[in-house]
C-alpha cells in the first residue's frame, strides 16, 4: 500500500474516533442537566393542570383530590426508560426529603399490562397512568423524565431530564428544597 492511502486510512479513522467520542460526550451531558421547558409546556406555567384520565393498575380513577390540593411533584417515566430507572432510584433516596411534598408516577405514551406491572414494582412512588396519553398531549411533553411541581393543582416549577451525574443531582436538589 502507498503511504498516501495509509495515511488517508489514518486521518479518517481518527475523524470518525474524534466525531464518535464528541457525539457520546456532548449527547451525555444533555441528558444529566435539565432542560429548558419547551415552548408549549412553558405556557402552563402558573396555570391550573389539565383535566386528565389518571388511574393504577387497577384501573382505578385518581382522586383529583391528590394532585389539585397541596404540594405534588409528578414525575412522567417509563419502564422501558433507562434514564428513568436511574431517575426512580435516586428520587427513592429523596422521598423523605420534603415530608410536605407527595411524589406520584405518571406512565405516559400507551399502556400495556407488562409495562404496568413493571412501572409498579420499579418506581418508589405510587405509579398511575395517563389513560388516552391526554395529559401528555395537553402540556406537551414529548420526552421523558419530566418533572412537574404542583401546588394545589398550579403548575408551578418543571424539570425536563434525568440527574445522572453529581452535579446534576445536586441541582435538582436544590431545585427540590428550593419549592415554595
Amino acid at each position: 500500500m502507498s503511504k498516501v492511502f495509509i495515511k488517508i486510512v489514518a486521518i479518517t479513522t481518527f475523524l470518525a474516533v474524534l466525531f464518535c467520542a464528541g457525539f457520546v460526550f456532548f449527547y451525555g451531558r444533555l441528558q444529566q442537566f435539565p432542560a429548558e421547558a419547551p415552548d408549549s409546556s412553558r405556557s402552563f406555567i402558573n396555570k391550573p393542570l389539565p383535566a386528565a384520565r389518571l388511574v393504577d393498575l387497577a384501573g382505578v380513577k385518581l382522586d383529583e383530590q391528590l394532585i389539585r390540593k397541596g404540594r405534588v411533584v409528578l414525575v412522567f417515566v417509563t419502564p422501558e426508560c433507562q434514564a428513568c430507572l436511574l431517575e426512580g432510584e435516586f428520587l427513592k433516596t429523596l422521598l423523605g426529603r420534603r415530608a410536605d411534598v407527595t411524589f406520584l408516577g405518571i406512565v405516559p405514551f400507551g399502556k400495556t399490562i407488562e409495562s404496568e406491572s413493571a412501572a409498579t414494582k420499579m418506581f418508589p412512588f405510587k405509579v398511575f397512568y395517563d389513560d388516552s396519553n391526554t395529559l401528555v398531549q395537553a402540556i406537551g411533553i414529548n420526552r421523558i423524565p419530566v418533572k412537574i411541581f404542583l401546588e394545589d393543582g398550579i403548575i408551578k416549577k418543571g424539570w425536563i431530564g434525568a440527574a445522572l451525574s453529581d452535579r446534576a443531582k445536586t441541582s435538582f436538589i436544590e431545585w427540590l428544597d428550593g419549592l415554595e
